[in-house]
């Protein structure tokens, strides 16, 4: 039993003074100095500053990318303001003025793929103006109100509070604390100060195609009013008729964007832009409130931004989303142009940027109703840019499109082309580059129905089944659906993809 006691004490005695050899190493090495850099150091110029020419090139790019980055971020207001200037430099500015489109939308009006199939009704309004503001919506509408980043604030109509009856609608500037009526209003605060007022109401079957009496009726009962003035200081609500007129209500694509942008940073309250939006525009030298005064070198840089960061876009459109979400089908070429995204484009975790962004290039207007699946109600809107072999449809070829018998469309379908850069219509001797259920065209004997387009119209194909296309331009087709039914949804109903027949 000593004997082992003396062996255990002495190997516990070698391993002491092992283990203070080694600390006695590795203190020993502590006090080495070493030339072995931190990694960040090692990245960045063996821990020195650049040079000077280095540095100010890198700056000068982060300012472009900044750019880059602020175009993406501020084109659904953007957007909204090419459409309120260019409807304003027509038809005036004020929340009464609310120029309708009474026999329809066409070609001659720029603006980002308008429904040519409803009556338009669009109006702009300035809450930093007129404090608390009353639409008076009338019943039979599918309208909406948002702010002027697009982002709604209620649906109105069907889909809205009032369920197609029409009601008092209370608009709230951004961060109102006055006194609020009790009753009588559906009550919604706006982030913006600028708003948006949108009108759609509905055709009916005429003879020999759709009559829009009885829609412009109804829109011109819109009433808009600030809540606290006396009837006798309210202005006469004017309704021009903004049908036929050239108008380019698209969103500037030179150096005003930016100046307009400045405007609206100046205007609008400290919330209404996220913090690091915000953030980005500062850094470009725009600031609520500052002058905006870019070098030479800065401006460079904003005017490329403004080449370039509409071309990424609309690569991005032409690429396509890697998870697919963009597809209505599996086995069609129909996209959604919302990619499954809610009408903030919110996806499941993430603020779809890019989708936003491809939205706002060629489209305006998102509600819950587009994005929602309401059975018989809301609408659907399957768009392609793709023939049935994925080429892209050019207006110099003759194509086919089939609707199968029994479109789910409560209200009505159509099916619209656009150019597909910014969604303007392709403007041709025919004007409107749709057709609609309320059009007198020929259906097949099963009730489906074949519409034809191309530079010239098709050998045998009725010239009421056909729209116009532009030699050489590519474009999209978009098929409404109003009203949508259930065999749209669980796809038992499809409408064929668009073939090209020469």
């Amino acid at each position: 039993m000593k004997l082992l006691t003396n062996h255990l004490s002495a190997a516990i005695a070698l391993s002491l003074i092992a283990a203070g050899a080694s600390a006695s190493k590795a203190h020993a090495n502590e006090d080495t100095v070493s030339t072995e850099l931190p990694p960040l150091m090692q990245q960045i110029n063996n821990g020195n500053w650049l040079e000077e020419s280095e540095a100010q090139k890198l700056v000068d790019e982060l300012y472009y990318h900044r750019a880059i980055q602020a175009y993406y971020d501020m084109l659904p207001a953007m957007n909204t303001i090419g459409l309120r200037d260019g409807s304003e430099a027509v038809f005036g500015a004020g929340y009464n003025v609310i120029p309708i489109w009474k026999e329809r939308m066409d070609s001659r009006a720029w603006v980002p793929t308008p429904n040519a199939d409803v009556i338009y009704s669009m109006g702009y309004a300035d809450l930093k103006e007129t404090g608390p503001l009353v639409v008076a919506a009338p019943p039979n509408t599918v309208s909406m109100l948002t702010d002027f980043f697009q982002v709604t604030l209620t649906d109105v109509g069907a889909a809205g509070p009032d369920g197609g009856k029409g009601g008092l609608y209370l608009l709230l500037p951004p961060n109102y604390d006055g006194p609020v009526p009790n009753g009588g209003y559906y009550t919604f605060e706006s982030p913006t100060y600028n708003v948006f007022i949108f009108f759609r109401t509905i055709m009916k079957q005429g003879d020999g195609g759709p009559d829009p009496s009885e829609a412009v009726a109804t829109a011109e009962q819109i009433r808009i009013y600030p809540l606290w003035e006396v009837e006798k200081d309210i202005p006469a609500m004017e309704f021009p008729n903004a049908s036929g007129k050239r108008l380019n209500m698209m969103y500037e694509t030179d150096f005003d964007f930016w100046t307009k942008m400045k405007e609206f940073v100046d205007h609008e309250p400290y919330s209404a832009i996220p913090p690091a939006t915000r953030g980005v525009l500062a850094s470009l030298g725009i600031k609520k409130g500052e002058p905006f005064n870019p070098t030479a070198k800065q401006m460079e840089s904003l005017n490329k931004a403004m080449e370039v960061a509409p071309k990424m876009i609309f690569a991005s459109r032409q690429v396509g989303r890697p998870d697919g979400r963009n597809f209505y089908y599996y086995d069609r070429q129909y996209e959604r142009v919302w990619s499954g995204a809610t009408a903030e484009f919110m996806q499941d975790g993430y603020l779809d940027i890019d989708q936003r962004a491809a939205f706002m290039q060629f489209a305006y207007s998102t509600s819950p109703a587009m994005v929602k699946r309401v059975i018989n109600g809301g609408a659907k809107y399957p768009v392609t840019a793709r023939d049935a072999d994925g080429e892209f449809l050019n207006g110099s070829h003759h194509y086919k499109l089939h609707l199968p018998a029994g479109i789910p469309a409560k209200l009505f379908w159509a099916v619209t082309l656009y150019n597909v850069t910014d969604g303007t219509m392709p403007e041709t001797d025919q004007f409107m580059p749709s057709i609609n259920q309320f059009n007198d065209y020929e259906k097949n004997d099963d009730g489906s129905v074949d519409l034809y387009f191309g530079p010239t119209l098709p050998d045998g194909a009725p010239e009421s089944n056909f729209i116009k296309t532009v030699e050489g331009r590519n474009f999209l087709t978009a098929v409404r659906l109003f009203g949508t039914g259930i065999e749209f949804f669980d796809q038992t109903w499809k409408p064929d993809d668009v073939a090209k027949i020469d």
